[in-house]
């Protein structure tokens, strides 16, 4: 939750040094089907938040014995979250 934090204030505070369209969409065809606004990459920490969400609802149904299962959606809902932070930052760096 704090990386998604972090990612969206980040795009409220650095839209000036950034061009108006920035890739995002890497699994489309090259050209213009890529390009992405600010406000698109809300995407980015949204999902950070619903995958977190979600896996924090998944882990209170389960068993306090389940701790094995708490812990990989632990582990799950962290590396989805660094995925997401390290693509966007690698995308920001390279406009800066």
């Amino acid at each position: 939750m704090i990386l998604g934090l972090l990612i969206t204030i980040t795009l409220l505070a650095i839209p000036k040094f950034l061009p108006p369209k920035l890739p995002l969409f890497y699994s489309l065809p090259w050209g213009d089907g890529q390009l992405a606004t600010h406000q698109q990459f809300l995407v980015l920490p949204a999902s950070i938040g619903a995958i977190a969400f979600l896996n924090l609802i998944i882990s209170w149904q389960l068993h306090k014995q389940q701790s094995f299962f708490k812990t990989i959606l632990f582990i799950q809902s962290l590396l989805v979250s660094l995925i997401l932070t390290i693509a966007f930052g690698k995308i920001i760096l390279t406009f800066i």
